[in-house]
Formats: structure tokens, C-alpha cells, sequence
């Protein structure tokens, strides 16, 4: 699976996730928004949320870097609900399109509203 394809089943298969995947990205997320954000009310703000953790489980699926994450979730939601995830291929060209509902390919150009 290479990672346009994963990322786009993590995103929009995003409620397919196992909950601890699910912490994790929304850690992840939220560190990068506060990376240059130097209010500490923010950073307590985002923990008492609990868009960040300190959670070690959580923590240890982003040890092998976000992109590791991302292509072993993906897998992960593949091999449990192979039935639920579309990859909406271009009739035309078989490449990946943006969305699960595109219509138009942003590779060929190919249209298949119809």
C-alpha cells in the first residue's frame, strides 16, 4: 500500500479506527497545531480535552513516526472491515480519486458523473 492510498483510508474510514488509534492521531494532530503555540493555557486546554495524552499505549503507535502509523493503521482497517472501505479508483486511469464520492479523476480528467 503505498501512502496516498493509506492516508486516505485513514481519513475517511477515520470512525473505522480502533480507539487507541483514534487517541493517537488526535495527539498527533494537535501537537502539530501547537507546535508554535507558546500558551500553556492551550497545551492544558488540549490535555483537559484530551486531544493530547501521555497515554504510553497511545504514545508507543507514534514512536515509528506518523507516517508508520499511518500505513499500519490502514492496513489494520483493511484487514478488519475489508467490506467497508471503497477505494474509489478512476474507470479511466485506475488511479486513486481525492474522495470516496469524486467523480472526476485529478489525474486524467476522466468524468463519470453519469
Amino acid at each position: 500500500m503505498d501512502k496516498e492510498t493509506a492516508e486516505y483510508i485513514v481519513t475517511y474510514f477515520f470512525n473505522l479506527l480502533p480507539e487507541k488509534e483514534k487517541l493517537a492521531w488526535r495527539h498527533h494532530s494537535s501537537i502539530l497545531k501547537l507546535e508554535e503555540n507558546e500558551n500553556p493555557k492551550s497545551w492544558e486546554m488540549y490535555k483537559r480535552k484530551g486531544w493530547i495524552t501521555d497515554d504510553k499505549e497511545v504514545l508507543d503507535l507514534l514512536k515509528v513516526g506518523y507516517d508508520n502509523f499511518e500505513m499500519n493503521t490502514a492496513k489494520k482497517i483493511i484487514e478488519e472491515y475489508p467490506e467497508k472501505v471503497f477505494l474509489n479508483n478512476c474507470p479511466e486511469c485506475g488511479k486513486l480519486a481525492r474522495t470516496p464520492k469524486a467523480k472526476q479523476c485529478r489525474f486524467c480528467g476522466f468524468n463519470w458523473h453519469k
